[in-house]
């Protein structure tokens, strides 16, 4: 063929082209193989194959040739890659429906390349669309479903390929010898692919989210789909990008800037008018959403919300979120966003009604102040709560006021362990809202577990960060997060983070960030990492010293074992578990006390006993029965030797030791029994019991060196629980109360870790006082006490005492005056007051001003307490007396009336009047149902005491326990 014969074919065969033609001034050797590719996509898609990795090799080479050898990064070589791969020939055969599929969708891949290497040669974005050939359709004709083509096809154009395979091979020669283009053409071409290769990625991220990319000469944009996104018109080529323009059911709503990677995306947005007033988009419509993205960060910003700012998020919005929100715009133009709502619709904490019969005193300050940050626009907080202070109910109350007022529509609990996740669903279902009148949470709001296939649509999912990691990884955790559609970013209005400070590892940290949504997080020890996560935004703090004051805890006392051989061992901690900030792991020696060591460990921490815990010793022996005790071993083999050993020291069976391991099998039953009942009485464990609460746990035994501070804290708050007296005599004879945890040390341990636990503040307490230093003098009443005091006595002032029947002290405590005493002492504990029954107790007694029975031992005080020093502030009683002691005097002289009247009373009959004392103590007034309850159910419960007391029948019984009743309270 002549020059003119074959220059005349090539502009023929660009005209007969649907979606090749533009590329003739270019490179007609695309034209060839991509006319080719389209022209032989329907009847010979192998053939189709063959010409489409033809022109993704020559488009590769041809890019290289541009823009240099460097640049074969990116979405559009990685697609070329792709293309090449795709497009090896398959053997010859008949071509079935997958055949053609493949290769029509190679063709399209094709065009969309070729679209970028015009863009990149020219600077030009004028709007190209693709035109599925007519002999694409292969619904029959007259079928409704048949698509209308915009081109007909064009006849031969297999012909014309034809024609020109032979010149083709000449062009192929001539484009493999042509030299690289200039080096001082590449930057601005360089600079030119940068911008296109944002916008190919913006495409897939907008495809990937349910928009359909068209570009603006695709008219009608009503097409049979919500969301399109539409690509703006040509734009000279110094224009900042391309915009597109976003439209739900037809119309537009918002827009999206695409800048190059790297450049500041909010500057691009800070550009008065480029944003609000698009090329495709009417002057008069009002789209409030706004989208910049260089392809890799996409930021947001809804101009529905109380003061709009821009944050970042994973990927963009799909239609059927952006249609709801515009639902919700219109049902309440006032507060049209879920940010609007929490402004506005959000009551205070106090007219909700929260504070008197949910919260107690930090409880309430965490969630009034997580919800003035989430009014602020905060979108991460995290809040303090040691150990045993209520972060679920904290946690539930929020979800709760959330959906009720600010109409939340789901929230994402997550924790990090399975046994959390049964004790977050345990408590949601418990728990009940203010004015429910009684309903369950449960019955207003659905809660759901996660599961790994299928997503829930509940307003409450909870799940562990490892199942939810699993889903959102594919299965295959080592990927990272991937978008998911079924489990959008914008799926939750709000994320609750229990022990955050085990969520926000490197690890799990791209779950915060893959949803468009708060995070409150909740834990007892906030790590360093923790609060760089949560922006340093630390809102409410309640700390193990806190919680100590207001006997909410007990504190810690440090008993050393010194001069002990200790085996060196090398261990491989994750630096996740020693609070660092990477995935691989970390060997390290650490002092293991096994061997001949262990067993003088045990025979020390044995013989120690008595000195651990004086008030228990026995008369004569002075011998000290072994609290319940958790001991820490290294791992399952030293596991199993500390079991044998601590059964052979203490000469017991197996049913006083085991082993128990959260990793394999079912521990709750074990845990349970530990619990519960008398034995065993030890427990060896490697694993941390976090979220189990044993509260009768009161030694714990490090038989290993722990790295992390803050997980040698969380093993220490395992035995740092309170408990009732009666609950903890029930299952740990001769013990009168838990006042102290003793953490029993032959490692070294302690010493590691100078300071802890550690708080943020502190308010009467510090460091716990080794065991064998002689105990401190009796501390002065501080300035602190006496600030204490007079806050107490305004209060009081101030006309908030209780009823005068109370204080007069005319009557026992019926239950109802009980649940008054405590509604009372909560408001007392609110702001501005922020006082406890303990703290003020406690100041009282540094003053002097009250008494106690020395015989009896010192438990935290309660609302009932508070009546002896309201009536000491009236002058009606001069040295207030625990609540405890005066009922214990009641009882001993109500027996030794008894006896005078000639009844005596053995030692099982004893146990329950005690035992009730000990209830009537503890709560104010006792309720014969309790009876039903530990550590009642240990004898038999109701029938165990009709049994005790049956010598005058069953009534006669029962005329017995009103009269006791009548007599304590």
């Amino acid at each position: 063929m002549h020059q003119v014969a074959v220059e005349e074919a090539l502009a023929e065969l660009a005209a007969a082209s649907a979606n090749f033609g533009f590329l003739l001034p270019l490179e007609p050797l695309l034209l060839v193989y991509g006319a080719g590719a389209e022209a032989d996509a329907h009847d010979r898609p192998n053939q189709s194959l063959a010409q489409a990795r033809q022109f993704a090799e020559v488009l590769t080479a041809e890019s290289v040739r541009l823009l240099g050898p460097d640049s074969t990064d990116g979405p559009v070589h990685r697609a070329l890659a792709e293309l090449r791969r795709s497009g090896d020939p398959t053997p010859d055969g008949e071509a079935g429906p997958d055949d053609r599929s493949c290769a029509r969708r190679l063709v399209r891949h094709c065009f969309d390349l070729g679209v970028w290497y015009f863009r990149l040669r020219t600077g030009v974005r004028d709007a190209l669309s693709f035109v599925p050939p007519a002999e694409w359709d292969d619904a029959p004709v007259g079928s409704p479903h048949r698509q209308v083509p915009v081109r007909e096809q064009v006849t031969g154009l297999a012909t014309r390929v034809a024609l020109l395979d032979e010149y083709a091979l000449m062009l192929r020669r001539s484009f493999d010898r042509r030299a690289p283009a200039e080096t001082a053409t590449h930057a601005p071409l360089k600079a030119r692919s940068a911008l296109l290769e944002a916008e190919w990625r913006v495409a897939d991220l907008l495809t990937e989210a349910g928009w359909v990319v068209r570009d603006d000469s695709d008219a009608p944009h009503e097409l049979l789909v919500r969301g399109v996104a539409v690509r703006g018109a040509a734009q000279p080529d110094q224009a900042a990008g391309p915009d597109y323009v976003l439209r739900v059911d037809g119309q537009p709503v918002g827009t999206v800037e695409v800048r190059p990677r790297g450049k500041d995306l909010r500057a691009a947005l800070a550009r008065p008018g480029e944003a609000d007033t698009p090329s495709t988009a009417s002057a008069e419509q009002r789209m409030p959403y706004t989208y910049a993205t260089d392809g890799v960060r996409v930021l947001f910003q809804n101009g529905d919300d109380p003061e709009p700012r821009f944050r970042e998020i994973f990927s963009f919005h799909q239609p059927d979120t952006v249609a709801r929100w515009l639902r919700e715009a219109v049902a309440d133009p006032q507060a049209p966003t879920f940010r609007g709502r929490v402004r506005r619709r959000l009551p205070d904490l106090d007219d909700d009604g929260c504070a008197q019969s949910v919260l107690r005193s930090w409880q309430y300050n965490a969630v009034r102040a997580f919800e003035s940050s989430l009014r602020r626009g905060e979108r991460r907080a995290i809040v303090q709560i040691a150990v045993g202070g209520g972060r679920a109910v904290t946690a539930v109350t929020v979800a709760y006021r959330l959906l009720r007022h600010a109409r939340a529509r789901r929230i994402l609990f997550l924790v990090d362990r399975v046994d959390l996740e049964r004790q977050a669903l345990a408590t949601f279902a418990a728990y009940s809202g203010p004015g429910e009148d009684g309903r369950k949470f449960t019955e207003s709001y659905r809660v759901e577990r996660l599961s790994s296939d299928v997503v829930p649509s509940q307003e409450v999912v909870v799940s562990t960060v490892q199942r939810l990691h699993n889903v959102l990884s594919g299965g295959k955790p080592a990927s990272g997060v991937r978008y998911r559609p079924d489990l959008p970013p914008e799926f939750f209005d709000l994320i609750i983070a229990d022990d955050c400070h085990r969520s926000v590892s490197s690890r799990w940290r791209a779950l915060f960030d893959y949803f468009d949504a708060p995070v409150l997080g909740l834990t007892a020890t906030p790590t360093d990492q923790a609060l760089k996560v949560f922006q340093g935004n630390l809102v409410s703090s309640y700390t193990f010293a806190d919680a100590v004051a207001d006997g909410r805890a007990v504190d810690i006392t440090i008993y050393r074992i010194g001069r002990l051989d200790t085996r060196p061992e090398w261990a491989a901690d994750t630096l996740e578990e020693l609070d660092l900030d990477a995935k691989e792991t970390l060997g390290h020696r650490r002092s293991v006390v096994s061997g001949q060591a262990l067993h003088s460990a045990l025979t020390a921490f044995k013989e120690g006993l008595p000195s651990m815990f004086p008030e228990r010793a026995r008369p004569g022996s002075g011998d000290v029965s072994l609290p319940k005790t958790v001991v820490y071993a290294a791992d399952d083999q030293h596991a199993d030797e500390v079991v044998d050993a601590v059964r052979a020291v203490f000469g017991q069976g197996p049913g006083f030791c085991q082993k128990v391991t959260l990793k394999g099998g079912s521990p709750y039953r074990l845990l349970s029994q530990f619990r519960n009942t008398a034995e065993p009485r030890v427990i060896v464990v490697v694993d941390l019991l976090t979220g189990t609460d044993i509260a009768p746990v009161e030694c714990l035994l490090f038989l290993r060196d722990v790295r992390s501070s803050y997980r040698y804290f969380q093993m220490l708050a395992v035995g740092t629980r309170p408990i009732a007296s009666a609950a903890l005599r029930a299952v740990t004879p001769g013990a009168s109360a838990k006042t102290r945890c003793v953490v029993v040390d032959p490692v070294g341990v302690a010493r590691h870790h100078s300071g802890w636990p550690s708080t943020t503040r502190k308010r009467r307490r510090g460091r716990g006082k080794d065991a064998d230093e002689a105990p401190a003098p009796a501390a002065a009443a501080t300035v602190d006490d006496a600030e204490i005091m007079e806050r107490w006595r305004s209060f009081l002032r101030a006309g908030n005492d209780p009823a005068r029947e109370l204080i007069t002290g005319t009557g026992g405590l019926s239950e109802e005056d009980v649940r008054r005493l405590h509604s009372w002492a909560e408001s007392l504990a609110r702001p501005p007051h922020g006082l406890t029954a303990e703290r003020i107790w406690s100041a009282y007694e540094r003053a002097g001003v009250t008494v106690s029975d020395p015989r009896r031992p010192r438990v935290p005080k309660g609302p009932v307490d508070l009546l002896a020093l309201v009536r000491h502030e009236a002058g009606l009683e001069p040295r207030p007396r625990p609540y405890r002691d005066q009922v214990f005097d009641r009882l001993d002289a109500w027996i030794d009336h008894q006896e005078r009247g000639g009844r005596s009373f053995d030692s099982d009959q004893v146990w329950w009047m005690e035992h009730i004392a000990d209830g009537t103590a503890a709560g104010g007034h006792f309720a014969a149902a309790s009876l039903d309850a530990v550590p009642f159910t240990l004898r038999g419960g109701t029938s165990g005491f009709l049994r005790a007391f049956g010598e005058h029948g069953e009534q006669g019984a029962v005329r017995l326990l009103d009269e006791l009743r009548s007599v304590l309270a």
